[in-house]
């Protein structure tokens, strides 16, 4: 016990023999070490317990912690429960029955037993006399297989196992445990051969085409290309689950068509190259050769270790010579282009260093040189003065113009920050490609005349955390050189994946056609015949005489076949009948399927070759392809858009509130970083209720006011109780995006509860629903749970926000951007609420309490549905209840382990099967 009757009970449990320690779901206070135990001799004992210890009997015992909620919890799932036997269920002794006999509706149950039940406890508020909710049980059609009240059966199977069903306040008597056990018992099967029945006579569709960000990821697969290729391309339209890769709104137009063909054939541009190797324009700023620049025309400027104002010049940007130790300041400069490739790099200088303190830059005029298009390399060989572990600095790129007194822009260019980590004797050198193409330019820089200003800029910046001795700790930059167009190798690897080297090369009429076949087998995901490449060397033909070479013709044909449907639809040629007569998809559907799952991508060669080999259903070889993605930095992306679209993150990008990027940005990546982890280590699911652990960085870290975090990576932190943190629940994103701008949203935060994480959305809000009257006096003076309460008790609002605000106001302890308060308006917080089914919640522990003990079946369920609608990219059905409800038994026996569900889903019919109307 965690009351004052522990020592008793402990003394009870020892006068038996018994040691260890469990918590028993039915008698937290007692402690047991085996299941047998407890099933049989829990009521003895606590009655012994009682005795030794009359204090039990007037004093509660201690709600269970977290943790030891985590285990009653997974003791008490109805999908671990034993059958046919009295040991748990584990991987070891799991067994599925798999009759080949065709369902049929228990009727004679119904008549027998659940009529009796749904009569006597239903019909007062669903009968003749009322239709709450619009539901009357007493005409519902009791055959689930065929019938047509198959959703009202659904929905009262939900609210009869979640102990919604009667009300805790309604006049009607409460359920007995029995008659709902039976009740949930019989709808639980009749709702599984339902799904099985209607699986066997329709089939969905998840024939689709890709979304933007899968086609920007093929593109950049295929291409080589690092940089984001479809930013022109809108946005998709995301389904109720919140996915963005559902079939049903993921068709095209021929206007589409179009679009696709021209981002594509830019595409191509930037990956192929025509003619002779072009000739770069060449910046380099070596600091040595500056300071002797600068030394020379201002001799008077120039400053010593000894002089009076050292300590004022070194806290800015400046040049030091450490042999001399002479320093000269330093911010701008006009370095002039060579228009001709260095063909040897000149001799490292390390006596001369611009010294760079955090925060601080300097800014280059590269005056109007650079070229449209190309690769812009910038290379800084750079150090840092200290090597303290929790000091970070990164440089940044961002590029300005300035055309006149009104007009000019400033935007950063480098994709993410490259961190400084060498010491001043051995310096690194940090490269930024960009793409000049992709940045905002000065639109002037063409002219002849001098007005508008033509010339445009480079800023080079030193992001550092340093909140110590900021003298101590700077960057130190040896050389900057800038190069465009910028290409390591002629030509460039880009090219030659296309235009390969081929005995043939010097026959048109051969090499097109084996360009083509290998450029079609893989945009195509499938074998390529004649057939398929003769209207593209026709193609070829009509394009050829136009250009200058055959890389160029042969660009506008390619971008053709990256137009065309089977690039850019997810397509299901044929399929292959197993023994039980369901149509499984080729080896070939399969290596697509999985990529877009896993790398929202196209295949790479390897699972073409398997599929080619039909090899990859087999199981050991999927279960090691599968393994072999995950690990792939390309799943990142997986991680990414399941956790966006799951979690509906995107909306943080409407947080007017959170006027900082760096923390908007380091709150939208901390959920998806605690969804790598737990993929990564496959970790229980049930992290994401709660964890002792949260993943940071240091900007999140300081906003939630966890200490000593260090540097913009994120990693994981280890957890105090009194930090109120810890699973998805509580990060500072989820928090953010459920309020109203400035504060908490109870309501906003109730059905992303329901939706997201339950499954369980609440239904949508009768017409003419009052709003709250903010002019009011009285309710401005209220506390938001105080409004809610006051809008909850009309008529109009009662039933639907009975289900949902409990579960927001829970998070009431949290304010608009996700920080824990502890008292609002001068007075204390109040998050205790009282959910539908009487089950009292006090504040975000008490919901993850509740959760971990009485919901952790319909959040592991949740989490294999959204998982399998992401996977599979459309919409689940009845048709597909049977198959979720299997899946989840499963990951349960896994331990909820989230890598394990994604081999349980690669592995399932639903993802193996055919999907077709």
């Amino acid at each position: 016990l965690r009351s004052k009757c522990c020592v008793a009970a402990n003394a009870a449990c020892s006068a038996i023999g018994i040691g260890g320690s469990r918590h028993h779901p039915a008698a937290p206070g007692l402690l047991l070490n085996a299941q047998s135990v407890m099933r049989f001799f829990t009521v003895p004992l606590l009655l012994l317990a009682v005795a030794l210890c009359p204090a039990c009997a007037d004093e509660p015992a201690s709600p269970p912690t977290l943790q030891d909620a985590r285990q009653i919890g997974r003791q008490n799932s109805r999908f671990l429960k034993p059958v046919g036997g009295t040991q748990p269920i584990s991987p070891e002794n799991d067994s599925e029955t798999n009759p080949q006999v065709a369902p049929t509706a228990d009727l004679q149950t119904f008549q027998q037993s659940i009529l009796s039940v749904l009569q006597q406890n239903c019909l007062a508020c669903h009968g003749p006399g009322k239709e709450e909710g619009r539901l009357r049980v007493d005409q519902l059609n009791p055959d689930l297989l065929t019938g047509p009240d198959v959703d009202q059966w659904r929905e009262i199977y939900h609210v009869l196992s979640n102990s919604e069903m009667p009300p805790e306040d309604d006049s009607t008597p409460p359920l007995p445990e029995t008659d709902r056990g039976m009740v949930v018992e019989w709808l639980s099967g009749e709702l599984n051969k339902a799904s099985i029945t209607r699986r066997n006579n329709q089939q969905s569709s998840s024939f689709r085409r890709l979304t933007k960000y899968e086609y920007n990821y093929a593109l950049q697969d295929l291409l080589g290309l690092p940089w984001s290729l479809a930013e022109e391309l809108p946005p998709e339209t995301a389904t109720e689950d919140g996915f963005q890769n559902s079939s049903p709104l993921l068709q095209m137009s021929l206007q589409q068509f179009q679009s696709y063909r021209g981002i594509a054939l830019k595409a191509l541009r930037r990956a192929t190259v025509s003619g002779p190797r072009p000739q770069p324009v060449t910046y380099t700023i070596s600091m040595q050769q500056e300071l002797e620049r600068l030394t020379a025309a201002s001799p008077e400027k120039v400053f010593t270790v000894e002089s009076e104002n050292y300590d004022k010049e070194r806290r800015r940007v400046h040049l030091f010579n450490r042999e001399t130790q002479t320093g000269f300041q330093f911010s701008n400069a006009a370095p002039q282009p060579t228009h001709a490739e260095n063909s040897e790099q000149p001799a490292e200088d390390s006596t001369t260093v611009l010294v760079m303190p955090r925060n601080n830059e300097i800014k280059l005029n590269l005056d109007r040189f650079l070229p449209d298009e190309g690769t812009m390399r910038v290379s800084i060989r750079a150090s840092r003065t200290t090597l303290n572990k929790n000091e970070y600095a990164g440089l940044r790129l961002s590029f300005s113009a300035h055309t006149s007194n009104n007009a000019n822009f400033m935007n950063v260019i480098s994709e993410r920050d490259l961190p400084v980590t060498a010491p001043p004797e051995s310096p690194q050198h940090l490269n930024f490609d960009i793409a000049l193409g992709d940045i905002q330019r000065n639109p002037f820089r063409h002219l002849e005349t001098t007005f508008p200003r033509r010339d445009e800029f480079l800023h080079i910046r030193n992001i550092a955390n340093s909140n110590g001795d900021q003298d101590s700790f700077r960057v130190l930059i040896e050389r900057i050189e800038i190069t465009a167009p910028f290409y390591e190798q002629w030509p460039p690897e880009t090219h030659t994946r296309i235009f390969f080297d081929s005995p043939n090369r010097n026959d048109e009429s051969i090499y097109v056609r084996e360009v083509l076949q290998r450029f079609l087998e893989r945009i195509w995901r499938r074998p390529i015949t004649d057939s398929d490449t003769n209207p593209f060397v026709q193609l070829f033909s009509k394009y050829r005489p136009q250009f200058g070479s055959l890389e160029e013709a042969m660009t506008e044909v390619l971008a053709t076949a990256l137009a065309t449907p089977e690039f850019l639809y997810l397509t299901q040629r044929d399929s292959t009948a197993d023994d039980d007569s369901t149509q499984r998809i080729t080896n070939f559907t399969l290596a697509s399927r999985l990529a877009i799952f896993l790398w929202c991508s196209i295949p790479d060669q390897q699972l073409l070759e398997l599929a080619e080999q039909n090899r990859l259903h087999e199981p050991s070889v999927l279960h090691a392809q599968v393994d072999r993605m995950l690990a792939d930095p390309k799943a990142e992306r997986f991680a990414d858009q399941f956790v966006r679209q799951w979690l509906g993150l995107d909306a943080l990008q409407n947080a007017a509130h959170i006027t900082d990027p760096e923390l908007q940005q380091a709150m939208q990546t901390e959920p998806i970083a605690y969804f790598r982890e737990a993929l990564r280590n496959n970790r229980s699911v049930l992290d994401f209720i709660h964890s002792d652990y949260a993943l940071l960085n240091e900007r999140l870290a300081a906003h939630i006011g966890v200490r000593d975090v260090h540097g913009p990576h994120f990693r994981q932190v280890d957890l105090q109780p009194q930090q109120n943190r810890g699973g998805l629940l509580t990060t500072a994103a989820v928090l953010t995006i459920n309020s109203d701008g400035q504060e908490s949203h109870p309501l906003k935060r109730g059905v992303w509860m329901l939706e997201r994480i339950l499954h369980d959305p609440p239904p949508p809000p009768p017409p003419n629903v009052p709003e709250v009257d903010l002019t009011d006096p009285k309710i401005l003076e209220m506390t938001v749970k105080e409004r809610i309460a006051d809008h909850r008790n009309k008529a109009a609002c009662r039933s639907c926000h009975a289900r949902i605000d409990p579960w927001g106001i829970a998070f009431e302890n949290f304010d608009g951007r996700g920080l824990f308060r502890t008292h609002m308006k001068n007075q204390p917080v109040d998050a205790a609420a009282v959910l539908f089914n009487g089950q009292r919640l006090d504040g975000v522990e008490g919901l993850k309490r509740y959760l971990l003990l009485e919901r952790q079946d319909q959040f592991a369920e949740a989490m294999v549905y959204k998982m399998m609608a992401f996977a599979l990219g459309r919409p689940l059905s009845l048709s597909d209840h049977a198959e979720i409800e299997k899946l989840t038994r499963k990951f349960r026996i896994e331990n909820d382990r989230l890598a394990s569900l994604v081999h349980l889903i690669t592995t399932s019919p639903l993802f193996q099967s055919l999907q077709l109307e």
